[in-house]
């Protein structure tokens, strides 16, 4: 989906509902305001209108990722330690050791 603003996002909700929920009137409209943009795909229309009533919001929903962690310095000195020790060991192998 490409990534719209808040406002634009609103805009195609706004002209999807004024054409009673019909798809090629809203690119129709959306292609003669912005005629150098690509129109959305019929899919980004649908989930926006999908999305909205559940998240009160066009921005969709969250989505959760993995906490990041750092290197800290005996991590780092373990590996070191384990590839001069046997420098022929898969990395693979190596993490999951």
């Amino acid at each position: 989906m490409d990534k719209y603003t808040p406002q634009e996002r609103a805009e195609i909700l706004t002209i999807f509902i004024e054409n009673n929920r019909s798809i090629i009137a809203t690119q129709r409209k959306l292609h003669q305001k912005y005629f150098k943009r690509p129109v959305p795909h019929k899919t980004t229309i649908y989930s926006l209108h999908a999305n909205f009533p559940q998240y009160d919001t066009t921005a969709g929903r969250l989505h959760s990722r993995r906490q990041q962690t750092s290197p800290n310095a005996e991590n780092v000195a373990l590996v070191r330690d384990s590839v001069a020790e046997s420098p022929e060991t898969l990395t693979g192998r190596r993490g999951s050791q």
